[in-house]
């Protein structure tokens, strides 16, 4: 299992980003936000409507919603 990577396909002149597009970014900056809103969803800057409208109708059905898909849609052989 490697790390995921993440580059530039467009040359840009900056500072933190190498000729072959690759950026100067610690992985945790990216991880941890993520981890953040995973762990305290925001139904009120949505991204899926009708999640949100779940989440604030009905949490209780929207959490159990969300371990239903996980156990579904988990990827157990990565």
């Amino acid at each position: 299992v490697a790390a995921p990577k993440v580059c530039f396909m467009t040359k840009l002149y900056h500072p933190n980003i190498d000729k072959l597009g690759r950026i100067c970014l610690d992985i945790l900056k990216i991880l941890l936000p993520i981890q953040a809103l995973l762990s305290a969803p925001n139904p009120d800057e949505p991204l899926a409507n009708d999640v949100a409208e779940q989440w604030k109708t009905n949490k209780a059905q929207a959490i159990e919603t969300a371990r239903a898909w996980t156990r579904l849609y988990v990827v157990i052989n990565i």
